[in-house]
């Protein structure tokens, strides 16, 4: 069913049409949360956080970025919750922030969930030890004004892990999106794409120092969308795709090819003597 909301992300500015697209999106989205490639997707931001996010003795304050996965993805913060001593989550749509918290809630998982902009993060400075935020801050004109939220909010010395899409892909992802978004078969597709020496300069203009340049999962998006597709039409579809998404995760294993992904993920730090003014 066609988003009624007419609304591009990349280029119109009216922040509370921005709000009830995604809203809007989500209330009509069939859930991919079992599909295969979601399992693959999953893995992938684990093994982000357990390389990169993971402070010892659950220590520190982590901010996630965007609920939609918490709703119709991957349960990334039912399984890293634990982790912390404090769980954040903003998201734009006020509808999906409160799906989100009923489900937390229901499990006993406490996180503070905020309806926000990330573009105006809703949080004072200097605040976090944590942020993670994957295939999120691509959905706006300018990647960049979150980029500086992220390194806003966060303590000096603190880290996050900032994934976007590739731009360039090896099988064309960027390209066959803004056709799937213009015949509104994927309203979500429309999103910029980023190559790993335009993600670098950003996130350096911002302030940060880059630790490690990686990556989510290798697999190539038509592997990914025909898994999805088939999901969405009958769950008894599941296993039509168990070969190609098996060897996907194969190649997922080896870091060359997770760095050279769909998604781009790049682990960065706030500099100690970097703290920024307080709201």
């Amino acid at each position: 069913m066609a988003n009624p909301v007419i609304f591009n992300p990349l280029t119109d500015t009216n922040d509370q049409l921005r709000a009830k697209f995604w809203d809007t999106y989500a209330k009509d989205f069939t859930s991919i949360r079992d599909a295969l490639s979601s399992y693959s997707y999953f893995k992938g931001e684990l093994r982000l956080c357990r390389n990169y996010l993971t402070p010892k003795n659950r220590q520190g304050k982590l901010l996630k970025l965007d609920l939609w996965n918490e709703v119709h993805h991957t349960p990334l913060i039912e399984s890293i919750w634990k982790n912390y001593e404090a769980v954040y989550a903003v998201d734009i749509a006020p509808s999906l922030v409160t799906r989100a918290a009923k489900i937390l809630q229901a499990k006993k998982i406490p996180v503070k969930t905020k309806i926000g902009d990330i573009r105006k993060l809703p949080y004072a400075s200097n605040y976090f030890d944590y942020v993670y935020t994957m295939g999120t801050i691509e959905h706006i004109p300018r990647p960049i004004d979150a980029m500086r939220e992220i390194f806003r909010v966060l303590k000096p010395g603190g880290r996050a892990v900032i994934g976007v899409p590739n731009k360039y892909e090896w099988f064309g992802k960027s390209i066959i999106l803004d056709i799937l978004a213009d015949t509104g078969f994927k309203e979500d597709g429309r999103e910029l794409s980023f190559g790993w020496r335009q993600l670098r300069s950003e996130l350096q203009t911002c302030g940060f120092i880059i630790v490690a340049e990686t990556g989510t999962y290798f697999m190539p998006w038509f592997i990914r969308l025909i898994d999805w597709y088939l999901y969405q039409k009958s769950t008894h579809l599941k296993y039509v795709m168990v070969l190609p998404i098996w060897m996907s995760d194969l190649i997922s294993e080896v870091a060359f090819f997770r760095k050279h992904g769909s998604l781009l993920a790049a682990v960065v730090e706030k500099p100690y003597g970097k703290k920024t003014g307080k709201n």
